[in-house]
Order: C-alpha cells, then sequence, then structure tokens
C-alpha cells in the first residue's frame, strides 16, 4: 500500500472517529508519513506544479482537522505556537485564523485573540476587498460577549460530501452513479417560464433523494450561478456556457456540457497534452471511468513535422495515476484537432477548458452524440474522489485507498 493510500485510509478513519484523543492520533500518524515535497520526482513535469499543489491542500486539511481535536481536548496553549506559524503562511485561510482566536481566547488572551481578528480582516480587505466571513465574525462576537460555549470543546463534526450543481443542464444518468448529490437549477428570465422549468425539473429529479431542484427568476445568472456554487459547497459545477466572469469566480471546478446524460460504449477519452490547466480533465475523466466501470483512455497528438508527438506527457500522467491512484489507462496518439478525438470509440469526452472563446475544435466536440465535458480548474482543489475517501485530490481513485 502506498503512503498516500495509507494516508487516506487513517484519515477516512480519524474522520469516523468520534472520540477526540482517538482522531487527532489517527491524524497525527497519517501526517507523519509526509515525507519532503509533494512530487519532487516530477517537478520538471508541467502538471507538476497544479499537482503538488492540491496534494498540500491534502495535507492542510488534515493538519486543521488534527487541530480541531487537539482543541477538543483542551490543548490550546500548545496549539498557539504551530497556530500562528500556520496563520502567517497561510494568512487568507479564515478556518486556521479562527483556530487560532479560540485558541487564544481559552488561553486566557482575549485581547491578542480579538488582535489576530483584526489584522486578518485587514489582510482580507486589503488584498481581496471583502470582509470576513460570517462564522469569523460571530466568532469575534462571542469572544467580545465572552460567551460561555466558546470554553467547552465541541467534536467537529464529519464533513459532508459536496455536492454537483448543474444549472441548465440535467445530465443525471452521467452523474448518478458518481454517488455525490445533485442539484439541478434553472434561472429563466421571466415569471412566465418559471412554472414550466419547476415542473421540468420535477420530472427528471422523479423523487430521487440523490437529486434537489430549484427555480428561479434572475437578471444576473452568473451572479447567482457563483452564489449558488459557494452556497451548496460545490464540488463541481456544471453549466451549458460560461463566460470568463464565470471561469474566474468559480469557487470550485467548472464544466460546460453538451448535456448528453448517457455513457456510449468505449472509454472514457481525454485529450491530453502534459498542460497545467489539463490535469482538472483528467481528475474528472479518472473519476467519471472509475463510477462507471469503463476504461480511461488519453489521448496525445502525434507527431507533426519537427513538433514531436505526445507520448512522452502521456507516458507521465499514466505512471503518476499508476503510482497515486493505482489506475491504468490506455494511450493513444491522434491526429490534431477535433477529428483525431471523434475517431476515437469514446464512451465520453473529458477536455481541458482554457478561459476565452471556445476554439473550433472544442466547439466540433461538443456537437458529439457522446457526453462531453470541458473542464476550467476552481480556485479550491475539486472533490473528485470517491464518497469512501476525503482527500480533494483524485488520487485516492485507487481502490486500495477505497
Amino acid at each position: 500500500m502506498s503512503d498516500l493510500a495509507r494516508f487516506e485510509q487513517l484519515t477516512e478513519r480519524a474522520r469516523a472517529e468520534a472520540e477526540p484523543r482517538r482522531r487527532a492520533g489517527l491524524l497525527a500518524e497519517a501526517l507523519g508519513l509526509w515525507r519532503g515535497d509533494p512530487l519532487a520526482e516530477f517537478r520538471r513535469e508541467p502538471f507538476a506544479e497544479v499537482a503538488a499543489a492540491r496534494l498540500g491542500e491534502l495535507r492542510l486539511e488534515a493538519v486543521a482537522q488534527r487541530i480541531d481535536a487537539e482543541l477538543a481536548l483542551g490543548q490550546d496553549e500548545a496549539l498557539v505556537a504551530e497556530l500562528r506559524a500556520l496563520v502567517s503562511l497561510e494568512p487568507l485561510r479564515e478556518p486556521l485564523r479562527a483556530q487560532l482566536m479560540l485558541a487564544l481566547y481559552r488561553s486566557g488572551r482575549q485581547a491578542e485573540a480579538l488582535q489576530v481578528y483584526r489584522e486578518g480582516r485587514a489582510t482580507l480587505v486589503d488584498e481581496l476587498g471583502i470582509e470576513p466571513g460570517p462564522q469569523l465574525q460571530e466568532l469575534e462576537r462571542a469572544i467580545l460577549r465572552q460567551d460561555a460555549a466558546l470554553a467547552a470543546p465541541s467534536v467537529t463534526p464529519r464533513a459532508r460530501r459536496g455536492s454537483i450543481v448543474c444549472v441548465g443542464v440535467a445530465p443525471v444518468p452521467l452523474l448518478a452513479p458518481l454517488g455525490r448529490e445533485i442539484v439541478l437549477v434553472e434561472l429563466p428570465q421571466n415569471a412566465s417560464a418559471l412554472r414550466e422549468a419547476v415542473a421540468r425539473l420535477d420530472r427528471i429529479r422523479g423523487g430521487s433523494d440523490q437529486v434537489r431542484t430549484a427555480a428561479f427568476t434572475t437578471d444576473a445568472p452568473v451572479v447567482d450561478t457563483l452564489r449558488l456554487a459557494t452556497e451548496q459547497e460545490a464540488e463541481l459545477l456544471l453549466v451549458a456556457t460560461a463566460t470568463d466572469e464565470l471561469l474566474v469566480g468559480a469557487p470550485c471546478d467548472i464544466a460546460i456540457t453538451n448535456g448528453v446524460g448517457e455513457l456510449a460504449s468505449g472509454a472514457v477519452l481525454v485529450p491530453f497534452g502534459g498542460a497545467r490547466d489539463e490535469w482538472p480533465a483528467l481528475e474528472l475523466g479518472a473519476w467519471l471511468a472509475r463510477a462507471h466501470g469503463v476504461r480511461l483512455r488519453l489521448l496525445g497528438v502525434e507527431a507533426a513535422g519537427a513538433q514531436r508527438d505526445a507520448s512522452r506527457a502521456l507516458a507521465g500522467a499514466s505512471l503518476a495515476l499508476q503510482r497515486f491512484a493505482g489506475i491504468s489507462a490506455d494511450t493513444s496518439l491522434v491526429s490534431p484537432g477535433a477529428a483525431g478525438v471523434l475517431n476515437e470509440e469514446g464512451a465520453a469526452i473529458v477536455a481541458s477548458l482554457p478561459r476565452g472563446e471556445l476554439d473550433a475544435t472544442r466547439r466540433a466536440l461538443l456537437a458529439a452524440a457522446v457526453p462531453v465535458l470541458l473542464v476550467h480548474g476552481g480556485l479550491r482543489p475539486s472533490g473528485l474522489a470517491p464518497s469512501r475517501t476525503m482527500t480533494r485530490f483524485s488520487w485516492s481513485l485507487s481502490n486500495e485507498a477505497g
């Protein structure tokens, strides 16, 4: 079993553990498996920067969970120095700042706890132009009124898996095997279309407890789509079209889909050239292939003139998938453009989505008769892991880890 698979096994056990001391011990053991920088041996590969960042997020999430457990054990004073260092490294992460404020307050250092809040607020306003979130604001108010509830250690509840939010599209058969809650939304421009939208969503839901639906009128669809993705804690947002404003503001991975909901025969096809912005598409393609029990096939461009073929990039991606996920992928070299992809027998096509106007290749792919997803990486790591793992990095797709 790889260190990452063992790490995920331990963190999953910790999430299911109600007793804080045992939970902290499991997380400490898991974090002890980390050695050096993630993906150091792949540092020259184009995908390594993004992949290493997502592994770093995975580790930081486990650190935060371990600190929650230790706060529940009353180890407040002992955690202050570590939390100060973490907040210094990650000044925009409000949960870490909240943990530091709580540790300081419980250690009898109320003034310092409030100063940490003021410093965080100034950083958020100066760098992002936003106020702290409601939870951090409420913690400040609770400290000011010396709320008795702050003194009582609480057990952090098990994290809930994020949802898939679909706005204006409803490929439920494609998404249902992924094991996530599906939120279907329609945003008609006027009230006359609202009743029909509600009825259509009800028919699609068909009584499924995996699907929730909502419809409302809006004159600001991009703003409301971003708000929904945030409020519903989306790990993937599906839309029919996407502006740069939507791509830049999405809190999660976002995908344009052609709306086809049924997989055809063949493999999930992922065009891949090794660029950083192609990695989220590879993750989603692997997720779909695993969930539907079909093969994953990586497609690279064959040699043309003085330009070498993409076999090196495909080999690097395949090796990384095998090492960290225990997943093997077929690889094929194809001619450039949409024809090279469409000539392959594909159950679905998952490709990258850059900002800007769609090129001719991607427009042609969206016209295919199989499900097509064009994926753009979001502000935070996607949650494309099986439901039995906690990682927000889909190397956890391995059978060992799940």
